[in-house]
């Protein structure tokens, strides 16, 4: 998957450089019960690194899509989730354990997932798409953007 997308859709992530700005603030916003539990999508999963063994605390927005709770990214930090790795998510100042695996899916089940997600209330920059105004993508649309999804399986 390395398309990026179509005149209509494409893909329009936040630049790392202001992420490394802004990322500090939301964690701590995240970890507090009172501001945290009023943020509806955003949320932090945190593992170990594979190569490096540090802890990643990464700001992430959580998708609802049928019974499964699922992450959308093109970031590099996604290569830990290969072959599952044990989680903790913060969601709406709670804290949850679990097992994130990095899907191996057809660019269709993509488009039909963040298809889903939108139709839930999603908007693109939480999806880090630009879509022109007024357009209303398919899920084919959204299957020719790169993009790769985590799949989170809490224990509880």
């Amino acid at each position: 998957m390395t398309n990026t997308g179509t005149t209509n859709v494409r893909l329009s992530p936040p630049p790392p450089e202001l992420m490394r700005l802004i990322n500090p603030v939301v964690r701590r916003i995240l970890a507090t019960r009172w501001l945290g539990s009023r943020i509806r999508r955003q949320g932090m999963v945190e593992f170990t690194g594979r190569r490096t063994g540090r802890t990643l605390r990464i700001p992430v927005c959580l998708h609802h899509v049928g019974d499964e709770t699922l992450i959308f990214t093109e970031r590099a930090w996604r290569h830990n989730l290969v072959g599952g790795a044990p989680v903790t998510i913060t969601h709406r100042g709670q804290i949850r354990h679990g097992r994130a695996v990095l899907l191996d899916v057809a660019p269709a089940r993509v488009g039909a997932a963040m298809r889903a997600a939108m139709d839930d209330g999603a908007g693109p920059f939480e999806l880090g798409l630009k879509i022109t105004r007024g357009y209303d993508p398919t899920a084919d649309d959204l299957a020719a953007i790169a993009r790769s999804i985590i799949r989170v399986d809490f224990e509880d």
